[in-house]
């Protein structure tokens, strides 16, 4: 009588025995107590830049939007009154001497951030 309840004691206990599986439990957060974020693996996107002022083009002359006129250059671009030399990029806008990039207004003139 021994051997059978043996047996189920060893058969329900084995029901109660995990199969080797782990259950995961809740996870805290990676940065739980830290207060420097970590680095990003990708740098997070800039906004596009807003394009506020236009410059345009009208008989061979560009008008700056404070009104002022400059002439056009043969090879593109133009320079302005001081003296500041303003050429294009090689994609149909131009650099300014500040460095801000202006697009094409797909009519000869740009729009400037």
């Amino acid at each position: 009588m021994r051997l059978p309840s043996v047996a189920l004691m060893s058969l329900a206990l084995s029901a109660c025995v995990s199969s080797g599986e782990q259950r995961a439990g809740p996870v805290p957060p990676a940065n739980l107590g830290v207060t420097q974020s970590t680095p990003s693996a990708y740098p997070a996107p800039t906004a596009a830049p807003k394009y506020t002022r236009r410059v345009s083009y009208s008989d061979g002359r560009y008008t700056m939007p404070d009104g002022t006129t400059v002439a056009a250059e043969p090879g593109g671009g133009f320079t302005l009154s001081n003296g500041m030399v303003v050429p294009p990029d090689g994609t149909g806008g131009i650099i300014l001497p500040n460095g801000a990039r202006c697009v094409t207004d797909g009519n000869r003139g740009y729009l400037c951030p």
